[in-house]
């Protein structure tokens, strides 16, 4: 389950407003504190989380307006690399 190269999402402000919406209630984000590491958010653009010891234990990602706009696949963009 991986990220297609091609399907890149820019690292705009307009897509880390669609992020937020789904990340900052996302469970995973939520139990590890994400926000306090970097990145902070759009994972599926920066790259994972610098947090220590990100387990998989929930995934908003699916949900994402941009998982679909951008044909990603998997999930877990904080904790997985793609």
């Amino acid at each position: 389950m991986s990220n297609s190269g091609n399907n890149t999402v820019p690292d705009t402000e307009e897509n880390r407003q669609i992020c937020r919406k789904y990340c900052k209630i996302c469970e995973n984000y939520k139990r590890h504190s994400l926000g306090n590491y970097q990145p902070d958010e759009l994972f599926c653009s920066c790259g994972t989380s610098s947090a220590p010891s990100v387990k998989e234990i929930g995934c908003f990602c699916p949900a994402c307006e941009l998982f679909s706009k951008h044909h990603l696949r998997g999930g877990y963009f904080c904790a997985v690399r793609h």
